[in-house]
């Protein structure tokens, strides 16, 4: 069991989410990282855990921290602390809570579903990017996720492929390895895209 073993059992992945998905979705690698992510913390309640995102999407959810809570969320991270250091020395708490709901859904609370969705930009350390995407992809991935959603197939079939990858030596990779492996099954040897919809 290694690395071939892991790749062939996310190749049956994929084979499987083109049965149950629409051709070459661009949904395959959020869904496939999630499913892997939860394999390897044993965690298979995956409907819940990879649509978890979707409560980040309530305006109501970030609303509620207090201006400390977002200043130190900005301060606490290298790469958003050296990206919005002029909004942080101006104290400019307007600009940081605009911020704020798509970089701590994504940066802070690490829901590996988000993070595969703007794997391009977290690559890129372009921050203001997943700001000025979040609203518009995850409303455009909530609706294309919805009517797989809704079939128990679906969620049967991430299951079986997390346990699978999971029992073949998965957790004994790399983060960056899985991701890699996944995004080259899915796209071939050219580079990964914004997760976004092809007519978007």
């Amino acid at each position: 069991m290694g690395k071939k073993d892991v790749e062939a059992a996310l190749a049956r992945g994929v084979e499987i989410l083109d049965e149950l998905l629409p051709l070459k979705s661009w949904l395959y690698f959020p869904l496939l990282y999630s499913a892997c992510v939860w394999a390897v913390r044993r965690v298979f309640d995956y409907r819940e855990r990879i649509l978890a995102w979707q409560v980040w999407l309530d305006p109501g959810f970030v609303r509620t921290k207090p201006d400390g809570f977002v200043l130190d969320f900005f301060r606490g991270s290298a790469p958003l602390r050296r990206e919005y250091a002029a909004e942080i020395d101006r104290g400019d708490l307007r600009a940081l809570r605009a911020a704020f709901p798509a970089l701590y859904a994504v940066i802070g609370l690490e829901d590996a579903f988000l993070q595969a969705l703007f794997k391009p930009e977290i690559d890129a350390a372009d921050y203001r990017a997943i700001v000025v995407e979040f609203a518009v992809r995850t409303a455009r991935a909530r609706d294309a996720i919805g009517p797989a959603a809704a079939d128990p197939a679906f969620w049967a079939a991430l299951e079986r492929i997390g346990r699978e990858a999971a029992s073949l030596g998965l957790h004994l990779l790399k983060d960056a390895d899985v991701q890699d492996m996944i995004v080259a099954l899915i796209k071939g040897p050219s580079s990964l895209g914004p997760a976004i919809p092809p007519e978007a």
